[in-house]
């Protein structure tokens, strides 16, 4: 799931380097500013570090690793969740080194305490990689995940950046179903609250595809419906429920297709879509174009 970037001007973080302090043949000086000269680029172009001290041991692994703490300038962070997050600079400076320890770890390079998995930073972690507390999948930066890689707490699902999901990938609180960026919703790919259906845009709603609030039923553009509409198609309204009319002209969607592009095509081929006149086809397709150029 990609993330959105974000830049700041100073940042501290965590980077590891092998037994004499190189990385990717770059070597480092403890105290010493080193900067880049030109484009920076995640992955790519820049001195890259973590957030977390977990994080360098999501990329390094090998025998004499060691870990820093950093400083940086010019930071560019493509975000995305999990303790593994990290970011590109300009510059950086090596502040100090830090060694794993901790108390009654039974994994491997833990720096936190009561870890029994490995690489994690916090405490009471059962996976590996985790810079939160009390996490058992792997990859987490929250508390009492038992998922991979969320940022939140209590979540049970993967990828979430949210509280107490138990889905994948939400970006809001509470959700049970999947890619929510509402609260509380328990189905799929709603953008809004409370929703127990699919892929809505409002508050409420209970069925499928609805994008007003407090509807009970799907495909409705209204508030409190309990009665699916029927299809209006070139302002004309129809007698076809939204399947009945796919089923009945599934020339609809090359027609949705043709409208996604600027050149014109052979409009009367759509002239069994109820509603359908070659003025109104033309000027629909007109619309789109117009609005594809704001």
């Amino acid at each position: 799931k990609e993330g959105k970037v974000k830049k700041y001007d100073y940042l501290t973080g965590y980077k590891a380097t092998n037994a004499e302090m190189k990385c990717h043949g770059f070597q480092y000086k403890l105290g010493e500013w080193h900067k880049h000269e030109g484009e920076i680029k995640l992955c790519e172009n820049g001195f890259h570090f973590c957030k977390y001290p977990s994080g360098p041991w999501s990329y390094y692994s090998e025998s004499g690793t060691r870990i820093f703490k950093v400083e940086a300038k010019n930071v560019i962070e493509e975000y995305s969740p999990g303790a593994d997050l990290k970011f590109v600079c300009s510059e950086i400076r090596f502040v100090e080194e830090i060694k794993p320890d901790g108390d009654k770890n039974t994994g491997n390079k833990n720096t936190g305490n009561g870890n029994t998995g490995n690489k994690n930073t916090g405490n009471g972690n059962t996976g590996d990689g985790n810079a939160g507390y009390w996490n058992t999948g792997d990859g987490n930066a929250g508390y009492w995940n038992t998922g991979n890689g969320n940022t939140g707490n209590g979540n049970a699902g993967y990828w979430n950046t949210g509280d107490k999901n138990t889905g994948n990938g939400n970006t809001g609180n509470g959700n049970a179903g999947y890619w929510n960026t509402g609260n509380k919703n328990t189905g799929n790919g709603n953008t809004g609250n409370g929703n127990a259906g699919y892929w809505n845009t409002g508050n409420g709603n209970t069925g499928d595809m609805n994008t007003g609030y407090g509807n009970a039923t799907n495909f409705s553009a209204g508030f409190f419906c309990q009665k699916e509409p029927l299809i209006i198609s070139f302002d004309k309204q129809t007698k076809l429920t939204h399947q009945a009319f796919l089923e009945k002209y599934p020339e609809e969607k090359n027609l949705a297709e043709n409208l996604a592009q600027d050149n014109a095509f052979d409009y009367v081929q759509f002239k069994n879509i109820p509603g359908w006149t070659l003025k109104k086809c033309k000027a629909l397709h007109q619309k789109h174009i117009n609005g594809r150029r704001k």
